[in-house]
């Protein structure tokens, strides 16, 4: 429990509703059962239904307590009374003197809790949506190509194998982020020579191989938009670069997507909840069961040191003790 928050908020302009909650505990003893039962009056959320406050419910239920008050020179002795109009608690006191006959519920303790609405869970309010709109843009797939490329590996003018792609030797291809390309190795003449594609800087690129060199091989590559890099080339795996040349690397027409994310969730829109927020807590015991019909019951609280007769404080300073008390000497 922490009062530092409560002293904090009150001292603001306008500090959020005072919240009443009650408990009431049961005695193993007393009762038969040690069980808990928490209320509000829902006076000050204008609340019909059910209060959480601290991971708890409390229920609504029309509740008229009084007498809080101190009064100079004695401890408040405080009337509960509560709605019985469904019959609450008309079954828990029949429980109650099932055990203890004629018990009505005394002794039972009755703890009186206020926080403020700006401290209540965010489940006591209505949740709330929000959408966002995420825009990206991608490479169009209209604009997008696929294109095979023959593969024979032939040689160059100095006696050296190279790649003829489409019966040109070695040439720089030209491809397209977001479009696929297709190397058909099928040639007798790839047999030993397995073509890939490689970055300069980042290694080799991510193919999809399929098939014998030589018979039915292919090697296809599709470069990612937006992130295929632009230092490309092909190369054979076991000859190296001079086999192959460099790609050069083109973006293609894109197109704008949007998506929206929609969210639902609960919050306090008074300020964040707290569970240990709260005014020192008023801790009474049932001395007695006032009355009870079917529409409400009565209960007459007292204080703990009231009903153990213990003085508060315990030195006390009287006229009987000290006749003095009180009289001016002039």
């Amino acid at each position: 429990m922490s009062t530092a928050p409560i002293v904090t908020d009150l001292q603001k302009i306008n500090p959020s509703a005072i919240i009443e909650l009650f408990t009431l505990t049961t005695d193993a003893t007393l009762h038969g059962s040690a069980q808990t039962y928490r209320f509000h009056n829902g006076s000050n959320l204008n609340n019909s239904s059910d209060i959480i406050w601290a991971g708890n419910s409390y229920l609504k239920l029309p509740i008229k307590a009084e007498g809080f008050a101190f009064q100079k020179g004695q401890l408040p002795r405080p009337t509960l009374t509560v709605s019985n109009a469904l019959g609450t608690f008309t079954a828990i006191l029949l429980n109650v003197n099932r055990v203890t006959t004629g018990n009505d519920l005394t002794g039972a303790t009755v703890t009186r809790i206020r926080t403020l609405a700006r401290y209540l869970d965010a489940g006591n309010f209505p949740p709330t949506t929000t959408s966002t709109t995420t825009t990206t843009t991608i490479a169009d797939p209209a604009d997008a190509e696929s294109v095979t490329y023959t593969v024979t590996v032939v040689q160059d003018s100095g006696g050296n194998n190279v790649f003829a792609i489409n019966g040109v030797q070695k040439p720089v291809i030209t491809m397209k982020r977001g479009s696929t390309y297709i190397f058909n190795q099928a040639h007798s003449s790839n047999v030993g020579h397995p073509l890939r594609i490689k970055s300069d800087a980042g290694g080799q690129q991510t193919t999809t191989n399929a098939g014998t060199l030589g018979t039915d091989a292919t090697v296809t590559y599709e470069p990612a938009y937006p992130s295929a890099p632009n230092d490309l080339r092909y190369y054979c795996t076991v000859h190296g670069n001079g086999m192959g040349n460099t790609i050069t690397m083109n973006d293609p027409n894109t197109i704008t997507q949007q998506s929206v994310t929609t969210t639902t969730q609960q919050v306090n829109p008074l300020g964040t909840p707290d569970p240990t927020a709260e005014f020192p807590r008023e801790i009474y015991k049932i001395d007695r069961k006032a009355s009870e019909n079917r529409e409400v019951v009565t209960f007459e609280l007292a204080a703990v040191f009231d009903l153990a007769g213990i003085r508060a404080p315990k030195r006390q300073c009287t006229r009987t003790d000290f006749p003095s008390i009180g009289t001016f000497i002039v």
